[in-house]
């Protein structure tokens, strides 16, 4: 499951800021229904946090670190995301 986060969790942000993006457009000018653009901070934050979280799987930052200091580190930029998204979202 690691290899695979290594590989694909860029793709998997990127697509989350697709979607969010397409669900902004679709309501915002096709439904004509008022909303915040927070939909769109919330997408490129994820796709941050995911694409600094495989770089440090990759071992591109952090490297003098051992694995368990690398994992606090992405526990708390996961948290930080949940924290800051159900922020923007109430």
């Amino acid at each position: 499951m690691k290899e695979w986060f290594k590989k694909y969790l860029g793709w998997l942000g990127f697509g989350i800021l697709i979607i969010g993006t397409l669900i902004f457009i679709v309501v915002k000018f096709v439904l004509n229904i008022t909303l915040d653009s927070s939909i769109l901070i919330i997408g490129f934050l994820i796709i941050g946090a995911a694409d600094f979280i495989k770089d440090i799987l990759n071992d591109n930052y952090f490297t003098k670190y051992s694995e368990k200091v690398k994992n606090a580190i992405i526990v708390f930029i996961t948290t930080i995301t949940i924290g800051v998204s159900c922020f923007l979202i109430f």
